[in-house]
């Protein structure tokens, strides 16, 4: 009997392990910030893990990217995303809007190499639309310490809390998203498991939205086959 490739990926916050039969390892390497990974499966296309965690796939991989779109405003002509090397976020708001100018802020050029070459699709634009994104590799801390831009949206595409990202989750780094939003401004972050996550990152995250001062926080939650518990979330806030 043929051995099955299972790659598995264990949370510790749940005690639970999600197993993925692959056909293929594509790709490994470790970049200056994280390992990463692609596997090559049947049912989700290639896959990208970083660090050992599910980031995403070909196929399946719409329930966060559509939450991010549905989340966005419609009248945001401007955004920044943070993290996002992949290019999926951004390349479904040019899709959308043709008058859309997006900035791009990567901590690792590593990722959106990889990203290019096996989750082309979301790179595949036209002229205008690849000319209206516009991409930087630095820390997203950095970048807004010293933006004098002020945008429509912002979201925040990051990995978990931990190493590198965690800052993107401090009081600090929210507060000065909120002071680069315009007057009605939309910030929406990825918050992780509404399961078993809430009292370690959501509340947390939302008491902090509270103290800056923002309006309208709202948490949505949705389905993702590969992440822990097959549910994720975004919060979203309107600016101080």
């Amino acid at each position: 009997m043929k051995t099955k490739n299972i790659y598995y990926e264990h949370d510790e916050a749940s005690g639970t392990s999600i197993g993925v039969k692959y056909e293929k390892y594509l790709y490994r390497c470790q970049s200056k910030f994280q390992n990463i990974e692609v596997i090559k499966t049947h049912n989700y296309g290639n896959a990208l893990y970083l660090d050992g965690c599910f980031m995403l796939s070909e196929i399946n991989q719409d329930h966060y990217h559509n939450m991010s779109l549905d989340l966005t405003p419609k009248k945001s002509k401007n955004i920044l995303i943070v993290g996002g090397g992949d290019y999926g976020i951004a390349s479904m708001l040019v899709r959308r809007d043709s008058k859309i100018k997006i900035t791009i802020v990567e901590i690792d050029d590593k990722v959106v190499q990889v990203s290019k070459k096996f989750f082309p699709d979301h790179f595949k634009l036209t002229k205008k639309q690849l000319n209206n994104i516009k991409l930087i590799i630095e820390d997203g801390m950095v970048f807004i310490k010293n933006n004098r831009t002020k945008y429509d949206c912002i979201i925040i595409d990051s990995t978990d809390p931990v190493g590198q990202a965690k800052i993107l989750y401090s009081k600090n780094f929210i507060k000065l998203c909120n002071n680069s939003l315009k007057k009605g401004g939309t910030l929406i972050q990825q918050s992780g498991s509404p399961i078993t996550d809430m009292k370690c990152l959501i509340k947390p995250l939302v008491k902090k939205y509270t103290d800056i001062g923002m309006k309208k926080i709202m948490l949505s939650s949705f389905s993702m086959p590969l992440y822990p518990t097959g549910t994720w979330s975004f919060i979203s806030a309107k600016r101080a």
